[in-house]
């Protein structure tokens, strides 16, 4: 009722081209937002992404960047075995259908391999804190190598291959360490045991021929 009131009496030319310019707001308002965030999401838009393994980064990075993506350096690591500077991992990875602007993440080969400091773990605390701190620092380790005559699992050495290493020293990561230890004291009775062995023996070939 109140509507028709509204409307009585209104004739004016004025009246009824605010009255259609209001409605087609309404209409376009709603059109105009869908249009432009399909717009922005790039709704249905599909791009495959192009390998780029093997690849150095400058050149992997163009590449996605003619397809309408972007690249972004996210982890190194080192492969002796790769190219240096040359891509070994991405992700999305080869393929995939994204939309334009996606990001495409990249694991990039180091240009030499990784160093750390030794740490000076010789006599220092435990077999156990020593093999900890070593691995905390990207360090491989080879079994142990053990040495007779000295106090059991006490860190003796660290050698890198065939040459001792020392606390201080600048080492590439990729080659493994071996830890020094001792292996024990000698029982002093099991030496005094061969030693009696070996005068038995000596006597014993006084006394008779040993015929093989």
């Amino acid at each position: 009722m109140a509507l028709k009131k509204y409307f009585t009496g209104k004739t004016g030319a004025i009246f009824w081209v605010n009255i259609v310019l209001m409605l087609l707001l309404i209409v376009a308002v709603p059109v105009v937002t869908l249009y432009l965030l399909d717009s922005f999401t790039h709704h249905g838009e599909k791009i495959e992404v192009p390998s780029v393994l093997g690849k150095q980064v400058y050149d992997a990075e163009s590449m996605l960047k003619e397809r309408g993506l972007v690249a972004l350096v996210a982890d190194s690591t080192y492969d002796k075995r790769a190219t240096p500077g040359s891509v070994l991992e991405q992700s999305p990875r080869a393929g995939y259908e994204v939309k334009s602007g996606r990001v495409v993440y990249l694991t990039v080969n180091l240009k030499g391999a990784p160093m750390a400091q030794l740490p000076d773990v010789v006599g220092q605390g435990s077999l156990r804190q020593a093999v900890s701190i070593l691995e905390s620092l990207g360090f491989k380790l080879t079994p142990h190598e053990p040495v007779l005559g000295r106090p059991k699992d006490l860190v003796i050495a660290v050698k890198q291959g065939r040459r001792e290493v020392h606390a201080g020293q600048m080492l590439p990561r990729d080659q493994k360490l071996t830890i020094v230890i001792g292996g024990g004291e000698i029982d002093s009775t099991m030496m005094e045991d061969e030693e009696d062995l070996d005068v038995e023996v000596e006597d014993g070939g006084n006394d008779f021929d040993i015929e093989l």
